[in-house]
């Protein structure tokens, strides 16, 4: 597991670089497998993008061009997000309980197929490509000020806080914003825990599961907002208003589900302040260096 520091990195610099490093190298192999399905290299490549930012947001107390470097990988795996909401509607769609007549017209009516022709995906994956090794070329001069616990601390803190703002903000009010906000926040906490994991691998492995657990309950709440509106937006010619409101229903049922999870989760992993959680471990990458 590549993507996490070591003790056998000399400095946070070196170990920035050859996280990013490996990451990169994954975005080019995947892109140059001629095996894979497109929906697996936007997949994979905007994976590796989100790692990547989050390594950033953590060093970038003390990386002042990392805000820019954000931005960019951001809006390179922005432009490929419609290949992938479409697949996910269509993923989503099969794991809901409806009834089989309505299930397999939707399922029609949402194929990925439909919206992007092959020779569009193609272009957007080629100009990603083209984006991400102009990237990786910078990478290889990333570099951070301070030494040790004192360069990441500060990003960690600010990552934590950023997630307990996010969740009372999403539990004060009806508004989608802040739970699109909250799943953003939860990224950075489930990959920084992942960065963080030889600090105390068997306590880091559970923060990890947690974090993995509700960033797909989050997902699962995006897709399903994502499925919900793509319905609502179909002519009643193509599908009767009946068939619409009943998957309304079936969706929005999964959707409260899957956001009362993941509220249940995140209260439990932010249930200390963030001086405290980042004391603990600094603490623990000190007494393992």
């Amino acid at each position: 597991m590549a993507y996490r520091f070591k003790s056998s990195d000399r400095t946070i610099t070196d170990g920035v670089r050859r996280i990013a490093a490996r990451e990169f190298l994954l975005v080019r192999e995947v892109l140059a497998d001629k095996s894979l399905p497109a929906s697996r290299k936007v997949h994979e490549g905007r994976k590796a993008t989100k790692r990547l930012r989050a390594l950033l947001r953590l060093i970038g107390p003390a990386m002042p061009e990392a805000k820019a470097e954000i931005a960019a990988l951001r809006d390179s795996a922005r432009r490929l997000s419609s290949l992938r909401d479409r697949g996910a509607m269509a993923e989503t769609l099969a794991t809901l309980k409806m009834p089989d007549d309505l299930a397999e017209r939707l399922t029609t009516l949402i194929a990925p197929g439909k919206f992007l022709a092959p020779r569009g995906t193609s272009k957007l994956l080629i100009t990603f490509a083209g984006e991400m090794a102009d990237a990786e070329s910078r990478a290889e001069g990333w570099t951070v000020s301070g030494k040790g616990w004192p360069a990441l601390e500060p990003g960690l803190r600010k990552s934590y806080r950023g997630l307990r703002r996010a969740l009372a903000a999403a539990e004060t009010t009806d508004d989608e914003e802040p739970v699109h906000d909250l799943r953003k926040r939860a990224k950075d906490y489930w990959y920084h825990t992942q960065l963080l994991r030889d600090v105390f691998p068997d306590v880091m492995d559970v923060y990890a599961a947690a974090g993995e657990r509700l960033c797909d309950d989050l997902g699962t709440w995006r897709d399903l907002g994502l499925l919900s509106e793509a319905i609502g937006a179909l002519p009643a010619h193509r599908l009767a208003k009946a068939d619409a409101a009943d998957a309304d229903g079936i969706i929005s049922k999964a959707r409260r589900r899957a956001l009362k999870r993941a509220l249940r989760t995140v209260r439990l992993l932010t249930a200390e302040p963030a001086a405290e959680y980042t004391e603990r471990l600094g603490t623990w990458w000190r007494r393992t260096r």
